[in-house]
């Protein structure tokens, strides 16, 4: 899945599927950061790319990669 970072609030980073932007969710801009090997002051406008799977408890999001 194909993502793109549309804000950064306090510690939290917001992004949105790049396909379909209704898709949004939030996490920690550190830990995005570091799995994306980048600092967070460079998240703002980045797309990114990670695997997807569904559990009985969520999605678990994995591999993630700049897109």
């Amino acid at each position: 899945m194909e993502y793109v970072v549309v804000g950064l609030r306090g510690a939290l980073v917001h992004y949105q599927a790049v396909e379909g932007p209704s898709r949004t969710d939030r996490t920690l801009a550190a830990g995005l950061a570091e799995s994306l090997g980048i600092d967070p002051s460079e998240l703002a406008g980045r797309r990114f790319t990670c695997g997807e799977a569904r559990t009985e408890y969520g999605v678990i999001q994995s591999c993630f990669q700049l897109g």
